[in-house]
């Protein structure tokens, strides 16, 4: 059986200045993952599914980390070459409404 559930955004836009503060957050998870996972009284060598399913959260945390500092990183450098203009915040239709007031 399946539902028809709404799929959200595919990509969430993160002011500039938060960036650090969402990558800061992410890292302190992953951290909190591990260290759940080295601290796990139900087996050794961090080996049962519990442990795994935190260490492979932690790893996605930090393959997301990864990827959104790339972005943020790619981000910056576009916007510091000449002639590249920061993009219109007037919203997906702006560039439509532009042309018809001309």
């Amino acid at each position: 059986m399946t539902t028809d559930q709404p799929r959200g955004p595919a990509a969430v836009i993160v002011p500039a200045d938060q960036v650090k503060t969402v990558l800061t957050a992410l890292d302190d998870a992953a951290e909190y993952k591990r260290d759940r996972a080295e601290a796990c009284s139900d087996c050794a060598g961090q080996s049962c599914t519990t442990c795994e399913w935190r260490l492979q959260t932690a790893g996605a945390y930090d393959q997301l980390a990864e990827q959104m500092a790339q972005a943020a990183e790619a981000s910056a450098i576009r916007q510091r070459v000449p002639g590249n203009a920061a993009p219109d915040a007037g919203g997906p239709n702006s560039a439509a409404d532009r042309e018809a007031g001309q």
